[in-house]
């Protein structure tokens, strides 16, 4: 398959800084974009990049958290300035309060009616989270249960439940207020409506129910798990993640297939993101990070991975810079405008004096049973990089996972700011 190459990867000749006007600052990204999808006329030197994108990873510094006792972070979302929901393996669904290092549980919903079929070997954890466009609901997606819960901001009162879903849930994001798409390992991608047609009532609370809703529509991959999900709101159309090697691109009105797209590495796709603005998608395996244009039916650029073939587990797009969290536990900044990792020089506190296009991440809590002493004693354990996500300003970082071993049980999270 041709590699091919977009204006909007070509290299900017480095030139002296320019200044712009103060009332522009707040919308100078916005211009950049408009301005690569052509769209607006220049007003602006062209050789500008985007200071906030640019310049905070550079500065960031982490703060790691201490999550002791839970078990491998796998999804996050933040939720205000100041607080983030993450979700782990151990199926703990958690408020973490960045400024107090506070943190509260929010009690799991299983719907009562569970087949029993539905309990399967290395089905738990908390897979994803994530928010409607006004902030009012949060959908989170589970394997045990297997079902989506939806919760109401900022009270955390479970509202309604989505069952249908027989296998992992993956991925879930919200199409607007009420509406919600689903991926799972089960292989289908499911539209749910917080108004559709309601299957039961479970009892939550003496006097108090909460409904139980079946999807609006399904649809199955003819092969293959649903990995994850993404949906571009611009274009109204959604692309899921397939474990056999390809991608492919739904309208999300009916479910409908649009295309899909075949990828060039297969080995371990397991994360997928976006820049809606741009309409690019970026997904992650073992070594590499493969950039689609939906428009193009193409993969328009390939990126190596920075750790050393142990996969790339979370992708996060924030303007023209990919943010990528690896098996090995780096934390990785990719400039699809230069076509190079940002480099990092050593800290002020560090013996090594070598310049690296990554961040290394704190050592985070490992439990040392009888797994641990067994079989990797005396070995270096690195926290995989399972969730990552920006704050609204661009300038926050959520980072969690644990150990990269199926058998190890441990813990990492860390705001960068």
């Amino acid at each position: 398959m041709a590699i091919l190459k977009l204006s909007f990867f070509s290299k900017q000749p480095e030139t002296k800084p320019w200044s712009y006007p103060e009332e522009y600052k707040e919308n100078i990204t916005e211009y950049l974009y408009r301005r690569e999808l052509g769209t607006s006329k220049s007003r602006y030197p062209m050789n500008y990049s985007s200071y906030k994108s640019d310049k905070v990873p550079l500065l960031m510094k982490e703060n790691e958290i201490n999550l002791e006792n839970h078990d491998k972070i796998f999804s996050s979302h933040w939720i205000s300035y100041d607080e983030v929901v993450i979700g782990s393996k151990c199926n703990k669904l958690l408020i973490l309060n960045v400024q107090t290092n506070k943190r509260f549980e929010i009690p799991l919903v299983s719907e009562q009616n569970l087949d029993s079929s539905q309990e399967i070997r290395n089905c738990s954890g908390i897979r994803s989270i994530a928010v409607n466009p006004s902030k009012t609901l949060l959908a989170v997606g589970a394997g045990k249960p297997v079902q989506v819960t939806v919760y109401e901001l900022p009270s955390f009162e479970p509202v309604a439940i989505f069952s249908g879903h027989n296998d992992l849930v993956f991925s879930v994001a919200w199409l607007d207020d009420y509406h919600l798409v689903s991926g799972s390992r089960d292989g289908t991608i499911r539209l749910w409506s917080i108004e559709s047609k309601i299957i039961s009532e479970m009892p939550l609370l003496p006097n108090k129910y909460i409904n139980v809703h079946q999807p609006l529509l399904a649809r199955s991959e003819s092969t293959g798990k649903v990995r994850d999900l993404q949906f571009n709101p611009k274009t109204e159309q959604i692309m899921t993640l397939s474990t056999e090697g390809y991608v492919r691109l739904w309208d999300a009105s009916y479910l409908t297939e649009v295309i899909k797209i075949p990828l060039i590495h297969t080995n371990e796709n397991v994360c997928l993101t976006m820049n809606s603005k741009a309409n690019l998608f970026a997904v992650g395996s073992q070594e590499h990070i493969s950039v689609v244009d939906p428009r193009t039916s193409s993969i328009v650029h390939e990126i190596r991975s920075v750790d050393q073939g142990c996969g790339v587990r979370s992708l996060s797009f924030n303007n023209h810079m990919i943010t990528t969290g690896g098996g090995y536990g780096r934390l990785s900044f990719y400039d699809l405008r230069a076509q190079q990792y940002l480099y990092f020089p050593p800290e002020s506190n560090s013996e090594s004096s070598l310049v690296l296009n990554y961040k290394g991440t704190g050592s985070g809590w490992l439990n040392r049973d009888s797994v641990y002493m067994n079989h990797f004693a005396g070995y270096s354990i690195q926290n995989a990089i399972y969730a990552l996500s920006y704050d609204e300003s661009g300038t926050k970082l959520f980072t969690g996972g644990g150990p990269l071993q199926l058998d190890l049980k441990g813990s990492y999270a860390a705001i960068w700011s």
